[in-house]
Parts: C-alpha cells; structure tokens; sequence
C-alpha cells in the first residue's frame, strides 16, 4: 500500500501572502496628487495664503514620497519573494511619481537658475546702493528667508533695432498687448529731465502735447491703428505688470527704448513682488518679451545690445 501511494504525483497547495501595504501607497500617491491641483487652484482664487501653499505642497512631497518608498519596497518583495499584490505595488509607484514631478521640476529649476528675483538686460542693472537702502526696512517671513540667497540675477540680452524709437514703441506695446501685460504707466523722454507731473501712461490718446492717462483695459486692446497717434519723441519707459500662468505671482516689468542716432536700444528689467527666489521666471518674461519683439520688427535688423 506504501509503495502504490509513494509512487503518485506530489500534489499540493502553496499559500502566497500578499502586500499589506500597496493599497495605501497608493492612496498615499492619489491623495498627494489631489492636495498639489487643489493648492494650486485655490491659491490662484486667492482662497490661501503663499505660507499656506507652501504647507500644503510639503505634505504633499512628503506624501508621495512615503507612498514611493512603500512602493519600491513592495514591488521588490513580489520580485524575490513571489508575494501577490505586484499590480497595486506598480500602480503605486507610477502614481508616486507623478506627484513628484513638479516638485522634481522645481528642483531642476532651482539648480539651472540664481538663488534671485530679478532679471534684466545689460543696460538696466539696478542700483545696488538703492536695493540695500530698501532692503534694510523689509522683513521676510521666516520661511522666505531660508530660501533667500545673494547670487548674481539673470542677465539677458537686450536688444538694437536699425528703427526710430516711435516706431519701436509701437511695436513694444502691440507686444505687450498680446502678452496681456497690464501697462501701469509710460514716461516719455528721459525720466531724470522731466518735471514732477509729467509721467504717465501715453496710451494712444492723440498728440497733444501732456500725457493723457489710458486705462488698462483699454491699453490691453491696442491695436497698430491706434497707435498711429503716439506722440513721438527719442525715448520712452515703460512700466507693466506680468504674472505667470501657473500662480498668476506678479512681476514689475521695466522697459526703456532710447533711440541714438539712427539706432533705437531696448532694455528691460523683470522684479518678483512677492517672492524672493524666481526659479528663472523673469528671465522668462524677458526671453520671450523679446523674442515677441523680435516677431514684430522682423523687417528690421536687430542686434544684441
């Protein structure tokens, strides 16, 4: 009887256990992902503070990091442990890694660009005396402080334009216009040899002889006819506001056209008014402000300043 049962084939049942953890990986990830677009979006609503989005998105990194951590672990226990659960294990890891992605970005930012909140052209460098005058009464919050650094601002190349200095005006606040920069005010002239009073936005109101102000969104809806009655003269500022797509941050933009001899220079100034690190951003105003003016003046031959 022995031998007729020893000589059958060994059949059996093997118990596999099976990750504890992968589900709520994977909740970890979802829900990490879920605090990053509602902080986002309620921020742009003006629903939270930037000392609030910061908290949230920290949760959120640490989140899906914790999520990612569990993850790895689990998808390696299923590799060399035959345990069951290997799909949610993925699932959570390709969730995990998505929520970490802007924040990965954000840190490939932080190393490509200056530890800084300003961006210019060679020919508008700011006053370094005037900053540390009105650095010294303005406090940070602690938080923006740790951030904060001294490194050099992004430098830009500004721009010449074989044109008179009218005619890049117009060009400038078409530009503008298309960006959907709000104009806050235009200096005509040198600014230095103006009496007090005679700053102000020139819009296109006519050629009388005094700024007449334009309204923003009037300004906003400019158009090449309408400028055909700009008041000419060797030099114009301008001065706009610029905000990015993502958080709407705002930014003050400077814009200086000065026209020497049959030249006409553009140089620009880009400053964060909230945030002490940039991440690059008003160099990217600056880029593509002038890669749009470049669009513009296409027939005329540009040239670095």
């Amino acid at each position: 009887m022995t031998l007729a049962f020893g000589n059958l084939p060994v059949r059996g049942h093997y118990l596999r256990k099976r990750l504890r953890l992968a589900g709520f990986a994977r909740w970890l990830a979802l829900f990490a992902i879920v605090l990053v677009v509602a902080g986002f979006t309620v921020f742009r609503l003006g629903g939270i503070e930037p000392r609030a989005l910061a908290g949230l998105l920290i949760l959120s990194a640490v989140m899906a990091s914790l999520g990612l951590i569990i993850a790895v672990w689990g998808i390696a226990r299923v590799w060399f442990g035959g345990l069951l659960g290997g799909g949610k294990a993925i699932g959570a890891f390709v969730l995990s890694l998505l929520a970490l992605a802007p924040f990965l970005f954000a840190a490939w930012l932080a190393l490509e660009n200056p530890r800084a909140n300003v961006a210019y052209s060679e020919g508008m460098e700011p006053d370094a005396v005037a900053d540390v005058i009105a650095a010294a009464g303005r406090t940070l919050p602690g938080w923006q402080r740790a951030i904060s650094a001294e490194d050099a601002p992004s430098i830009v190349t500004g721009r010449r334009y074989l044109a008179a200095a009218p005619e890049i005006y117009k060009a400038v606040r078409l530009a503008l216009a298309e960006k959907g920069w709000e104009v806050d005010d235009v200096v005509l002239g040198d600014p230095e040899d103006l009496p007090d009073g005679e700053a102000g936005d020139l819009g296109v109101s006519g050629t009388v002889d005094v700024p007449i102000p334009t309204s923003r969104a009037e300004a906003e809806q400019i158009s090449a006819a309408d400028l055909a009655g700009t008041r000419d003269s060797d030099q114009y500022r301008i001065d706009a506001t610029a905000r990015d797509m993502l958080l709407g941050l705002p930014s003050a933009v400077t814009i200086r056209i000065v026209e020497d001899g049959r030249e006409t220079f553009v140089d620009a100034r880009s400053t964060s008014l909230q945030i002490e690190v940039d991440f690059g951003q008003n160099r990217r105003f600056l880029e593509s402000f002038f890669a749009d003016l470049d669009t513009a003046l296409a027939g005329q031959v540009s040239t670095g300043s």
